[in-house]
């Protein structure tokens, strides 16, 4: 069963529709939560208000996670969500990416369901650059903050763009300042985090932690008790999170034709040619921040597909920017590699075949190729299989016409000008 991320309904038809899923009868579901039938029967048709005990514990036999609750919240006069809501706007003209949404929606579902619910949930969202990972994880967020009564906190952790890296201390003052807790500037950043924890335990709370630049970074802000909901947006794949911390994982693709048409559409300047959106669409890789600067500016697409409108005065909108700031967060050799496998025309590569290109073993050449990938600088389709898109082939074919390369151990050496 999806989420339903519309507007929440009344507590009493949430809890009937919640409880003919999990096909319990009034009578099963009374001796699950120590309430009496007649109870939960007026409950159930409007006849009864429901309280904060009684939403909780029909959350926790029902394994809703914490929605029952959130509507009794909802529904007092005067609330329309949680008090406490950081979420910056949103990106206009959002469209499709229903298959996202529905992913990050099952990760709530599930954490009423997961044995170990007594931790928070973390997801992470991960994508490459211009993806569409922070629009569409806000988007989600804006959509279910409701469901979490206690806040909904927010940090830009400032992992991929121009500035360092967030200070885990700063981002954990903030949180706790934001929760009516003050700290001073000299307490070591771990006596922070277990300051925040204690913060956050049983509370209802969804964090939203964007643009992270390492597992090591996320970790502190992680609360430990259940009922909190993390959702984590950043280039790198975050591995170790999943690996150690039980974090779910949701991967933003490219947009589908469809969706890029739409939101072509929907975000285009005065005199765009929609009879050429097609073949936008398919030029921009259905990159959505690609798609947005074609969108405003087709005659600078033409000219470069990396520049922003107006020459790129805002960094943050160029695909060329974005893009740099994955590539200067790789080693030296990996970048060498994604330069060489660009100059020779490479769209799917093995280890072995790169080997070959690289002039190294195919043990490094496959270490090179993960540490692109882990970046999404190439997108890993099948074990051993890598793929490298056409932005970032002409991105990288740009760094070799700035950067030269250096001759291959096995003496590939780029001749002429690109094809790509």
């Amino acid at each position: 069963m999806e989420i339903d991320t519309s507007p929440p309904r009344s507590f009493g038809p949430a809890l009937r529709a919640a409880r003919r899923d999990q096909q319990l009868s009034l009578g099963q579901l009374a001796l699950l939560v120590n309430y009496s039938k007649s109870h939960l029967s007026r409950v159930e048709t409007g006849g009864k208000a429901p309280t904060d005990m009684l939403a909780r514990r029909c959350d926790e036999a029902l394994r809703t996670g914490g929605r029952l609750s959130g509507l009794v919240d909802a529904g007092r006069p005067g609330r329309r969500g949680p008090s406490l809501n950081q979420l910056p706007r949103t990106a206009p003209g959002f469209v499709g990416r229903a298959e996202t949404v529905a992913a990050l929606d099952r990760t709530l579902q599930a954490a009423g369901t997961r044995r170990d619910a007594a931790q928070c949930t973390v997801v992470v969202v991960d994508g490459p650059a211009g993806i569409g990972k922070t629009t569409t994880a806000l988007h989600w967020a804006h959509g279910v903050a409701r469901r979490f009564p206690d806040g909904v906190l927010f940090a830009d952790l400032g992992g991929f763009g121009p500035g360092r890296p967030a200070e885990v201390s700063d981002v954990l003052r903030h949180f706790m300042a934001s929760l009516g807790a003050q700290a001073g500037t000299d307490v070591p950043a771990e006596h922070l985090a277990a300051r925040y924890r204690s913060l956050m335990t049983g509370k209802r709370a969804l964090v939203v932690l964007d643009n992270a630049a390492g597992a090591g970074q996320v970790r502190p802000l992680l609360p430990a008790a259940g009922g909190c909901h993390v959702v984590v947006t950043s280039r790198d794949r975050l591995s170790g999170l999943v690996v150690r911390d039980g974090a779910e994982r949701v991967t933003v693709p490219p947009m589908a034709e469809d969706e890029a048409l739409r939101l072509l559409d929907a975000v285009a300047g005065p005199g765009f040619d929609r009879s050429a959106a097609p073949d936008i669409a398919h030029s921009c890789g259905c990159v959505p921040l690609a798609l947005r600067v074609a969108a405003q500016d087709i005659a600078g697409w033409h000219r470069s597909p990396f520049d922003g409108p107006g020459g790129g005065a805002d960094e943050a909108t160029t695909l060329r920017t974005v893009l740099s700031w994955s590539y200067r967060t790789v080693p030296p050799a990996a970048a060498q590699a994604l330069r060489r496998l660009a100059a020779g025309g490479c769209e799917t590569v093995s280890p072995a075949t790169a080997a070959g290109l690289l002039g190294t073993g195919v043990h490094e050449a496959h270490v090179l190729l993960d540490a692109l990938a882990e970046v999404h600088l190439l997108h890993r389709t099948a074990p051993g299989t890598y793929r490298l898109d056409r932005l970032t082939a002409a991105f990288s074919d740009e760094m070799d016409a700035s950067r030269p390369l250096r001759p291959a151990p096995g003496g590939l050496q780029r001749t002429g000008p690109s094809t790509r």
